[in-house]
C-alpha cells in the first residue's frame, strides 16, 4: 500500500525479532508475498507513511517462511537478535516500478484515496480520505464534508471500483450510513 504523497509501496512491517539469529517476524502488506519476500530481493526500510529511511538502508532477503499469520524473514544484513530488535516497527518498502504488473480489475489500495463513494442508487456518500488495514479486511474512511464514516471494503458491500471515473459504488445495507 502506498500512502498519499509517498513515493514507495509498503510491503510489510517488521513487528519483532524472532529467535537469536536475527530473524524478524514480518506482517506482510502485499498479495505477492512469494515475489516480494524471495531470496535476494532488496527491500528499503521506511516509516509508516511509506517514506524511505534517510540513511537509505536496504535489507536483502536471505529467506522467508510462513509463521502464525505472518512471515519469519531472515535478512543477509541482520546477524543477531539485537540488530533485529532495532528494526521493530519499521516498514519494508519497494518502488512502484518493482511491483508486479496489475491484472485487469486489480488496483493498489492507495489508489482508493480520493475516490468518491456513492450508493447503487446514486446517493453521494463522500470521498475516501483514509484506508485502514484491519485484521479481517480493510476499512474506508469516507468523509462528506460534515462527518466521516467507516465503510468495510468487502465484496458484500463494494460493487464497483472505477479508477477511471474516480468512484466506488457500494450497496448501502440498512444502517450502514447511519453510523
Amino acid at each position: 500500500m502506498r500512502k498519499p504523497g509517498a513515493h514507495h509501496l509498503i510491503v510489510g512491517e517488521i513487528r519483532k525479532a524472532h529467535g537469536i539469529k536475527g530473524e524478524c517476524f514480518v506482517s506482510p502488506a502485499t498479495d505477492d508475498v512469494a515475489g516480494i519476500y524471495s531470496k535476494g530481493r532488496s527491500l528499503l526500510i521506511g516509516d509508516s507513511e511509506g517514506r524511505p529511511d534517510e540513511s537509505g538502508l536496504a535489507l536483502t532477503v536471505a529467506g522467508a517462511r510462513a509463521f502464525k499469520g505472518g512471515l519469519i524473514v531472515r535478512f543477509d544484513d541482520v546477524r543477531d537478535r539485537n540488530a533485529a530488535e532495532v528494526l521493530r516497527g519499521r516498514t519494508l518498502l519497494i518502488s512502484p516500478e518493482e511491483a508486479r504488473p496489475l491484472e485487469a480489475g486489480e488496483f493498489f489500495l492507495h489508489d482508493l484515496a480520493g475516490l468518491e463513494v456513492e450508493t447503487m442508487e446514486g446517493q453521494q456518500v463522500g470521498r475516501v480520505v483514509e484506508i485502514y488495514e484491519s485484521g479481517p479486511g480493510h476499512m474506508l474512511e469516507v468523509d462528506d464534508g460534515t462527518r466521516g464514516r467507516l465503510i468495510p471494503f468487502s465484496e458484500q458491500l463494494v460493487r464497483d471500483v472505477d479508477l477511471q471515473a474516480g468512484r466506488i459504488v457500494i450497496e448501502a445495507i440498512p444502517g450502514l450510513l447511519d453510523l
